[in-house]
């Protein structure tokens, strides 16, 4: 797959000025078993593709997406003992498909990665700053690249914890709803394939310091086709 090359400006890393970018999988809002992949305020549309998809492409530099920890799993119950008198099912032999399999496309690869991009908003308000418009044009662009084009997104806003849990939780899905639109209205992305959620202060970012900056992001995920 070619990605159209655009320069990235600064350095990675990843966060919001009024907030970021990212999308949990599946229908639930609880926190990804994939943490997101921190991108800075002016990625390339190579990293954004890697950071979503888990691969850029063929006209892509080697890019490798830093990703915090996932968080620890439960230990699973161990299995009862076997009944003696239940023999163990014989293995079914499944004769193979002819032929190589078909290459999964690029959008499906890796479905449930979330990238966590720097989107300003100004204060108390879903209107997008200028500055960041850059930003979500190179996502429009991955959105709509051909390969790309069954794949459904998440997009999530998140606050930090200073206001109230109604008033926030409202904040983070205007904002969240405005990404959205800009892509559907600038770039042609079809509002069914992006769905918005609000979730306020409660997944922050810096839990130890709820009223960080940082904690103010918008997210993207990729829920496959």
């Amino acid at each position: 797959m070619h990605m159209r090359k655009i320069p990235t400006i600064g350095a990675l890393t990843v966060g919001l000025l009024g907030g970021w970018l990212a999308l949990p999988a599946g229908a639930a809002l609880a926190q990804s078993a994939t943490p997101a992949a921190p991108l800075g305020p002016n990625p390339s549309e190579c990293e954004i593709q890697a950071a979503l998809f888990g691969a850029a492409g063929p006209g892509c530099p080697p890019i490798v997406m830093k990703r915090p920890p996932p968080p620890p799993v439960a230990a699973a119950p161990p299995p009862a003992p076997a009944s003696a008198s239940a023999p163990a099912p014989a293995p079914v032999a499944v004769p193979a498909l002819p032929g190589p399999p078909p290459d999964p496309p690029v959008a499906a690869l890796k479905a449930g990665l979330r990238a966590a991009f720097r989107i300003g908003f100004d204060f108390n308000s879903a209107r997008i700053r200028p500055d960041s418009r850059a930003v979500l044009d190179r996502i429009g662009a991955v959105m709509t690249a051909p390969e790309a084009a069954t794949a459904r997104f998440r997009i999530v806003g998140h606050t930090d914890a200073v206001g109230g849990d109604a008033a926030n939780r409202a904040l983070s899905q205007r904002r969240a709803d405005a990404v959205a639109d800009y892509l559907a209205e600038q770039h042609g992305v079809r509002r069914d394939r992006l769905d918005t959620a609000g979730m306020g202060a409660r997944e922050p970012l810096l839990p130890r310091t709820p009223k960080a900056a940082e904690n103010r992001r918008v997210e993207i995920v990729n829920l496959g086709g």
